[in-house]
């Protein structure tokens, strides 16, 4: 049985995560920031299913906190086997309005945070020849202009080339590392009119679920190849390419 931690595991592709996973037998340690209201709702369906889960609620932007989220899970449930980093807020605003608090946030929040939980767990990770899953972006590996959401795109990048550096230092470990890289989702409560200005931007005509992000997460822990690793996964319907 693995036991899996997801970070933001309260936003709604955390929580499609948290669901696809379930379908097998694991324990899953949640991380949240805010809105407890939201990731009670996911541990309440969880607990339906009798998943073994626990809530962990900290700001991983300190790394004394990626710390102790780790040393709680290791607490809570003696091993850890996959990290899944999906802390990741979404900020949008010309960068020549953009200030340097503004900016910091967005590299902290989608980057910083990445990098201080991993730290943390590499060596339980590689004690069990674990995975870890990023999040980045489709289209991350085209280095482009992105004016609206520049400190995103910047951290984001940050994570992929994270991604690949740890997949090639982790490798003798046989930890493998790979980024599922999602184009426009469809999250929260849009109308009909946001979904169709998001549709008109894909090709293949419209946003992406959160539940196929969920299913490519547990095709990656459950069914990937073995030596699958710095893998860029995308799934976006061609958004982005």
């Amino acid at each position: 049985m693995k036991t899996i931690l997801i970070t933001g595991s309260n936003s709604d592709i955390g929580i499609a995560v948290a669901k696809a996973l379930s379908n097998h037998p694991l324990q899953l340690a949640l991380h949240y920031y805010s809105n407890q209201a939201k990731v009670s709702e996911l541990q309440a369906w969880l607990d339906e299913k009798n998943v073994q889960n626990r809530l962990f609620q900290c700001d991983l932007t300190e790394p004394s906190q990626a710390e102790s989220l780790i040393a709680q899970t290791l607490a809570a449930f003696g091993s850890l086997d996959v990290l899944i980093n999906i802390v990741g807020p979404f900020t949008y605003k010309d960068i020549l309005e953009v200030t340097p608090k503004e900016w910091f946030d967005d590299i902290n929040l989608n980057l910083h945070t990445c990098f201080n939980t991993t730290h943390y767990a590499l060596n339980e990770l590689r004690r069990n020849q674990g995975q870890i899953i990023n999040f980045a972006f489709s289209g991350v590996e085209n280095i482009k202009a992105w004016t609206m959401s520049t400190g995103y795109c910047a951290a984001k990048t940050g994570v992929a080339a994270l991604t690949k550096s740890l997949a090639v230092a982790l490798a003798p470990h046989k930890v493998r590392v790979n980024a599922i890289c999602p184009g426009l989702v469809e999250e929260g409560h849009i109308s009909a009119e946001e979904r169709q200005q998001m549709a008109s931007q894909i090709p293949y005509g419209r946003p992406v679920r959160p539940d196929e992000i969920g299913q490519t997460a547990a095709w990656l822990v459950w069914n990937s190849p073995e030596s699958m690793t710095g893998s860029l996964i995308t799934v976006a319907g061609a958004w982005e390419y």
